[in-house]
């Protein structure tokens, strides 16, 4: 791993998660945020790509990937702000310049932050949405804040406020900070049925 620019953790997936694959880790629900009086945020899962942009450029998911033409757009967006990130911070979200599964009929913005790291810790979500707003950019939509639920009170949420036929699935995570090392405990997600994963073409497609 790149100590200096980290890879992204995979997310593992909530239990009963039917988005999930073979290959994808779930998350032990258990030990998932154990702490008593434990908050966490369920946020929505935007579907793009997922970049990570510090002060001295971008990258999406690894930085040992290779810059694509598909991410010019981004990268020349990431150029107005990045200069105001603290040096060895990371800003991470959604690169939604293009199209990736779904094609998104309501407007977004190009890149929507879901967390911000401060070298290995990962800010507590409020300083998260605070320095969102410094930097002008907007963050992952909130569906849930408050103390720890179990996941089937977490679905009923997301199918109460959302359009389950066309958004991805949602995220939930510690509501506090914690460090890379923590993230498999501190960070699930839910895919909806039947999510296509696309190949190699995907950014060719006209953006949302």
């Amino acid at each position: 791993m790149n100590t200096l620019y980290p890879r992204y953790p995979r997310t593992p997936h909530l239990p009963g998660s039917p988005g999930a694959t073979a290959d994808d880790e779930r998350a032990d629900w258990e030990t998932f945020v154990p702490e008593a009086g434990a908050r966490i945020v369920m946020t929505m899962k935007m579907d793009g790509e997922n970049t990570t942009v510090h002060r001295d450029g971008m990258y999406a998911r690894s930085p040992s990937g290779r810059s694509r033409p598909w991410q010019d757009e981004m990268r020349a967006y990431a150029a107005t702000f990045r200069a105001d990130i603290p040096p060895g911070w990371f800003v991470c979200g959604e690169n939604l310049t293009v199209t990736h599964s779904l094609r998104y009929t309501r407007p977004l913005p190009r890149f929507m932050v879901f967390s911000i790291w401060a070298g290995d810790t990962c800010l507590p979500w409020t300083d998260t949405v605070e320095w969102a707003e410094l930097l002008g950019l907007a963050t992952v939509p909130v569906l849930y804040q408050g103390p720890r639920r179990d996941p089937a009170a977490l679905h009923r949420i997301f199918e109460s406020s959302t359009d389950t036929d066309h958004d991805e699935g949602y995220v939930v995570r510690d509501a506090a900070a914690f460090t890379r090392r923590q993230f498999a405990r501190r960070v699930t997600k839910w895919v909806r049925p039947g999510h296509v994963t696309t190949g190699r073409s995907w950014p060719l497609q006209a953006a949302p």
